[in-house]
Parts: C-alpha cells; structure tokens; sequence
C-alpha cells in the first residue's frame, strides 16, 4: 500500500494524467466530475474512451447516446445459474441474480459517452460481465466457507472477516447496482476527516469538497484531490475482501483493456481516456504497467443472461443509491447540472449563483408544497429567515457556496414551528422527497422489444385486454363457468407475483387466504404504463414468457420457503399449495404436495396444522374452477394435516394469551368436518379432541369454545350448558376468568346468546344479583364476549332480554341529548348521593 502523503498523491495524480493515458476517477451521478470531466475531453481530445461498466454494454452505448433518450435511464442485467452446474466442492444451487447501471444526465459515464458521440470518437465498457462478478463472488464464499487461507492479505495484514461482504443466498433475487460505492461510507478515514471538517458523513463531506468549488477548480489538481480522497477509502480495505467481493479480478479486466487501447493507439492521437471509479483508478496506472494476466472465468454454468435498456426514475436512483451507490438527492444534482449549463458552460464566479438560485428555488417548491398540499402556513418572512440561514450556514461551515445540507437544515430550523415529531415529519418528509424527484426516463426509438415483453403483450391482446394507452379499465372473470376467463385470471395472477404493476384484484374469491369463496366472479381493475413495461424487463431474468417466468418466480419462492427455516410451517405449505393451482402450475403441484408432505410430518403447531387443514380442504372443494381435479394426492394430504392436528390438540397445553388462536382452529377444523372435503375423515377423533379439551385444559376461554362446539353439535344439551356457565361466573375465580368462559362460548355458539333462555337466565340473574365493584371488574371481558356480535345479533340479544323483563324493547340505547361530559357530572353526583346516605345509615334508600 502506497504510503498516503502530498508528494505521493501528486506523483499519482500524474500517472493518472499522461499524454498516451488518462484514467479519471469519477463518483457516480456526481456533477463536478462530469463537469471537470467534460473540460478535460474538450481540451485533451481522446482518442478512444472507456467507461467502467460490463463489456456487452457497448451495444447499448447509440441508445444511450441517442438525441430522443431522456434520462434517467437504466441498463437492466441479469444471470440465471443452473443447477449443479458448479464444481463436486462447489455446492452451488441454481440462481438468478439481477443488477442496475442507472444513468442521469449528469452521470461522468454518460457525459463521456455522449462527447465521444458528438465527436465521432470510439467509446467502449470495459468491466467483467455480471455474470463473471456473480461467479467470483461465488467461490469466494465457497472458499470463505472452506477457510481457505488464499485469500488473505498479500501483505501480512490481518484480514477483518466482517468486512467480506458476499450476497446471502436468500438476497439473491434482489437487484442490485454495478455501481458499487460502498467503500466510501465503510471508510474509516473519510469517518475521520468528515468529523475532521465537520461534516455529518461522506455525503457531506464529498459535496463540501468536490461540487461545490468544481468549476472553478484546475482540472489536473481536481483530478488529484479525488484520487487522494479515494485512495483513502481503499486504504482501509483489505486485500482479502477486494478479492471476495470481485474488485481485484475487475481491476485486472479494466487493466488489461487499457493496455490493449495503448497498442492499438497510433502516434499522434489523442490519449486513452478511462472513466472508472475512483475507488479503482488509483490502482489501474500500476496494473497497466504491470504484467497481470486478464481473469480466466468459465461462463460454462451460466444458463441465461441478457441486459435491456429500461426506464428509470429519479426516485427509484435515489432508493437504489441510498443503498449502494452512487450521490443520493438526484433531483438536486439535476437542478444544479441543469443551471450549470444554462449558464453556459459557466466561467469562473458563476456557480455560486447557479447554488444560490438552486437553493432558493427549493425552498419556494417546499414551501409550496407544504401550503398547497398540507395546509401549512409558511408566511414569506419564513422563506426569507430560511434563504438567509442557508447562506449563513455555507459560510460558517467554510463554503463559498450552499450545498444540499445547508438548505435541508435551513428548512428545518425555519419551517418546523410546530411538534418536531408532526410537522417536522412532514416537513423533512417532503424536503427528502423534492431532493430526491419523481423524474422518469424515455427510451429512444429502435431499443427493442425484450422477449418477456413482447410475449405479455401478445397474451394479453389474446385475453382481449386493451394495452394501447393508459386508462384504467375493469374486467369481471367469470371463472367457474368461462375457461378463457380462467387463463385471464392467471395471467393476472402471475403479473403480480412477479411484481408487475398492472392489474389489481379488487373484490372476488381468495383461494390462498380462504375469503370471499362465496363469490363467483373474479374483479380486476388493470391499466397498461411505462411501468409495466419495466418491470417486465426485470422480470425476464425470471424467463422469456409470462408462464415460464411464472413458474421460476414460484420455485425461487418454493425454494426461498425451505432455505428461510419455513420447511415445517405447515400452513404457509399449503398456502403455497393453493397459489401453485392460482397460476395455474399444475406441473409443479407434486413438487409443492413433497413440501406439505415433510413440513405436515415437522409441524408442531396446533394451529398450523388446523389452517392447512383447512387450506388443503379448501383447494378439494374449489378443484373446479382452479382446474385441480386430477390431484388425486388431495384427500390422502387432507387426512395427514387432520390427523397431525388432532394429536396437537389433544395435546394442547400452554396457550398464550386469550386463547383465540386455539379457538379459531378449533372452530377452523369443525367447518372442515361438516364440508364436502371433510366427509371421508374421523369426526369422532375430533369430537373426542374437544371433549378433552372442554374438561381439562387450564383456560376458560377455551372451555368455553368447546362448551359451545359440543352444543352446537348436539353433544351438550341447553341445561348442562347453563350450568356450566352458571359455575364459572357464580363461582370463586377472578373476572377474566370467570367472564371468559362466556367469551370462549360465544365465539363458537354465538346464536346460544338469543336462542337459549337458560344461558339469559343465568347472566340476568347473575348481573342482578353482582355488586358494582364486580360489575366494574367483570365489564371488560364481557365487552369483549359480545364484541363479534354484529349489530343485528346484539338487537335480537336485546330483544329477548327485553321479553324476559316484560317490555316490547328496551328503547332507544343511545341517548343523544346528553354528552359524555353531562353523564360523568351525573354520576358524580348519584356517587356523592350514596356517600351522604350511607354516613347517615340509609343505604338502602339509594337502592333500585
């Protein structure tokens, strides 16, 4: 590692300038780089331009440089691995991996391409494919695993193992971005100078170094500021975790590039110019004199991989580089670019002014939102305190010009008047969102169609849905009487599992969470967007048509199930189960029914087993309209997940809480027995279950439940149940207990309420006969005992006590004419009523 000093970083700064070779370190989306980067190519004229990024993208470079693309822009990319296809050692299962390289009018990488364009000058990516860092970053696990000592430090220093950053397997499926920059905000020596200068983190600190006084700086010292700034980050890094994460064996591909566009550079020409990160330039003017041989990786495992031009938006950067990469706030930094060349391409003392206006301009947008939108009032001295405190904070913070940071806390000291944790909310809420923009790409004319792309579009148009424009439309499925309806109804199903935005179910059956089974109709509302579309380019690395996208999306799922512990959750098995007949993958349900199978067999909660149950139970009865008629596996899975459930409960003890979730099983695995599904399986195994239950489990509630399963079914007759009743609230336990054996019937017997006179007899008699102090402590659980009633059942539980005291209705329930004020300064004075006449021995005269 070269020794960090002024006279070292200069000497760098000049093998990174030569006249046959220029490698500029860039951050990503950082204006002042591209600014000074733009300078550069206009006074150096390079002969060739290479540009960090995988070399299959330098197809993609006339569409990015093409006049009708608007940013931001974004090159989708993806890999699919196949299974077993790695080493006997390597251990490696099939996966998909995808990465975005965004573009915004500003980026450095974009600005050299489309100078390189404008003059008619060769531009190429240079960098591994994705698919060969995916496979680097493979064995480097496989080797991290094994403790293979190969990769520690060539220089002795000690590897920091939490350092190594290998993607988990369950995050494989996540996108990620090319433009890695997390180095930076890991760098211990940016922390330190950041604190140093008095900056919150690197973000600050970059913009407080290298934006703000861009254009006005000489393009050689600027050059070598950053190079010194990213020296320091990898400074911190070890040789064993740029191994592991790929940036070595990158560097080595970058390199051996550049030295194939020295030989093939003729005397006379302008330089070779390389726009790399900065994080890998103050390496790559060694590895170019060097002798380093160019990676080997074998491609031979790689099943499919392709890359698409795609539109992006302001606010997806924002998320994508809050993560990972590249500046954050691309709204800003757009602005900022947008006034610099305005300005026209400014001289020296203007950029100032392009901040200030910059700076100014927002709060006016904030200030308005704020009004408009929210109802704040933001008087125009408050603009006016803000605009100053801006400028005000620049120059105590040593800037000669304002930079994000400076009008973010401007806003807040002088926008947030009211709670720092309601207004301020909202204030910083809407601040984040103006610096961070909604702006979305347009891709230029002749980018083509991707095959998963067009594929959607013809079975759409097939299922007669209209995708010429925008407009929001309704289709109603009939799918249990139109086969065609039900490939419509897949097809949408589909496009949501694989997260595309465009139709949304809005009433209809859900066979996978059990509701709405009733319904015959299925209610979509669906509308074709610039989002559909680029949500179906990320999808493709999932597969080339809707169905096979379909059905590796569902195993990725199948397969995330097992690896993320949930191989003996037996309800989310037949959740599962149930999705696979919704899309219609009936070729993957014996691979689903293995799954159920072992996690029914690995279960060992009562209530799961009682929802998969019912969830298997379900899928038998709707086998007609999800087309599951040959699944003959059906009722044997059915009997396994009742059986299991069965011995559960009979051993059930230790219920948590109010016992609700038993209770809810309980009753689950009754509508499984009294259901067309349920008619082959043991009832008496259940019946014997809750017998048990009812006489020996600790939990009131619970006895309750089954009290009322039995009634219901005939097994407990009405006097045995009133009296059952009358020894839990006339006895000696506590209200929660007492009262909740009530609740517990209730929930499984509700209409015993209205049709039972022993079970009114037994509460009026007891709510007469208990004082107020029990009253009181009972009224919680009896609130919560008649809380699902709904308001027809409370009006005919109202009217039978009403008969019982003679009345035709108790009345009006709800009286209007008083508040709640007027009937607290009633009962405080009936209190102090009864407090005078029991000093006076009268007790009873307040009684009635």
């Amino acid at each position: 590692m070269t020794d960090i000093d002024s006279q070292a970083m200069r000497a760098l700064g000049a093998r990174l300038l030569t006249q046959e070779l220029i490698v500029y370190p860039v951050r990503h989306h950082s204006p002042g780089c591209a600014w000074q980067l733009r300078r550069l190519i206009d006074e150096r004229a390079p002969s060739v331009v290479l540009v960090e990024g995988p070399r299959s993208f330098t197809s993609l470079i006339p569409l990015l440089t093409h006049v009708e693309a608007r940013m931001p822009l974004a090159v989708y990319t993806y890999a699919v691995r196949k299974a077993g296809a790695g080493q006997q050692d390597d251990g490696a299962d099939e996966w998909r991996r995808a990465a975005y390289y965004p573009f915004c009018d500003y980026s450095p990488e974009l600005v050299a391409l489309r100078a390189a364009a404008e003059r008619g000058i060769p531009a190429r990516f240079i960098d591994l494919e994705f698919c060969e860092q995916c496979l680097i970053e493979d064995a480097a696990a496989v080797a991290e695993q094994a403790g293979d000592e190969d990769h520690d430090a060539d220089d002795g220093d000690d590897a920091r193992q939490e350092d190594v950053q290998i993607m988990p397997a369950a995050d494989a499926d996540r996108a990620q971005s090319l433009l890695d920059e997390r180095h930076y905000r890991r760098s211990r020596h940016l922390q330190a100078l950041a604190e140093q200068l008095g900056c919150r983190d690197h973000e600050e600190l970059w913009e407080h170094l290298f934006e703000a006084t861009a254009q006005e700086r000489d393009p050689a010292a600027y050059l070598t500021d950053v190079a010194t700034y990213c020296m320091l980050a990898r400074s911190d890094c070890s040789a064993r975790e740029l191994g592991a994460d790929g940036t070595l064996q990158r560097e080595a591909e970058m390199a051996w590039h550049l030295r194939q566009a020295l030989a093939e550079r003729e005397p006379g020409q302008g330089p070779v110019l390389a726009v790399v990160g900065g994080f890998h330039a103050v390496v790559l003017p060694d590895l170019v004199a060097g002798e380093h041989k160019r990676p080997a990786i074998s491609r031979t495992t790689i099943d499919d991989e392709a890359s698409a031009l795609i539109r992006y938006s302001f606010d997806r950067l924002d998320r994508l580089n809050g993560y990972s990469a590249g500046m954050t706030s691309p709204a800003w930094h757009q602005s900022l670019w947008e006034g610099l060349l305005k300005a026209g391409r400014l001289a020296a003392g203007n950029a100032a002014r392009v901040r200030r206006e910059a700076g100014l301009i927002a709060l006016f947008d904030i200030a308005e939102t704020l009004r408009k939108r929210h109802g704040l009032a933001l008087p125009v001295p408050a603009l006016s305190a803000a605009y100053e405190q801006m400028l005000r904070l620049a120059q105590l913070r040593g800037r000669s010009m304002p930079i994000r940071d400076d009008v973010l806390d401007a806003i807040t000291s002088c926008f947030i008047k009211g709670d720092a944790d309601a207004d301020g909310l909202l204030v910083r809420q809407i601040a984040q969102q103006y610096f961070g923009g909604y702006a979305m790409g347009r891709v230029p004319p002749g980018a083509g169609t991707p095959p998963l792309v067009r594929d959607f579009e013809y079975r759409a148009r097939l299922q007669r849905l209209k995708l010429d424009d925008s407009q929001p439309r309704r289709a109603v499925l009939e799918i249990y009487r139109r086969p065609a309806h039900r490939i419509t109804s897949r097809l949408f199903h589909g496009l949501v599992l694989l997260g595309v935005p465009f139709a949304m179910r809005t009433a209809g059956p859900d066979f996978v969470a059990g509701i709405g089974l009733d319904r015959l109709q299925e209610h979509w509302e669906y509308a074709h967007s610039a989002a559909t579309e680029a949500a179906l380019v990320e999808a493709s690395m999932y597969g080339v048509t809707v169905p096979l996208a379909v059905a590796n999306r569902f195993s990725t799922r199948l397969d995330a199930l097992r690896a993320n512990g949930q191989a003996s959750d037996a309800r989310a098995a037949a959740a599962m189960l149930s999705q696979a007949c919704v899309l219609g993958l009936h070729d993957h349900l014996p691979r689903v029914i293995g799954v159920l199978r072992e996690a029914i067999a690995a279960d060992a909660a009562f209530d799961s087993l009682a929802a998969a149950a019912g969830a298997i139970g379900l899928l038998w009865e709707s086998r007609e309209p999800l087309e599951a008629r040959d699944v003959d596996e059906l009722p044997m899975v059915l009997q396994a997940a009742y059986e299991r459930a069965i011995y559960l409960g009979g051993e059930l003890r230790g219920v948590q809480g109010d016992g609700a979730t038993a209770i809810d099983a309980l009753s689950r695995l009754r509508e499984l027995l009294v259901s067309e599904a349920g008619h082959d399986l043991d009832a008496a195994l259940y019946w014997a279950m809750v017998g048990l239950l009812q006489q020996t489990h600790p939990l009131a509630a619970l006895r309750g439940a089954c009290a009322g399963l039995r009634y219901r079914s005939g097994l407990l007759d009405e006097g045995a149940l009133g009296a059952m009743l009358q020894g839990h609230l006339d006895g000696m336990l506590d209200p929660r207990d007492a009262v909740g054996f009530l609740r517990g019937l209730l929930q499984t017997a509700r209409e015993s309420a209205w049709q039972q006179p022993a079970i009114l007899e037994t509460l009026d008699g007891l709510l007469q006969r208990w004082d107020e102090a029990v009253f009181v402590a009972s009224l919680p659980e009896l609130r919560l005992a008649f809380a699902n009633m709904t308001p027809k059942e409370t009006d005919r539980i109202a009217e039978a006590v009403a008969q019982r005291h003679g009345l035709a209705s108790l009345g009006r329930l709800i009286d209007y004419e008083f508040d709640e004020a007027d009937l607290q300064s009633h009962l405080s004075v009936s209190q102090a009523l009864r407090d005078v006449l029991r000093g006076d021995g009268l007790e009873a005269w307040g009684a009635g």
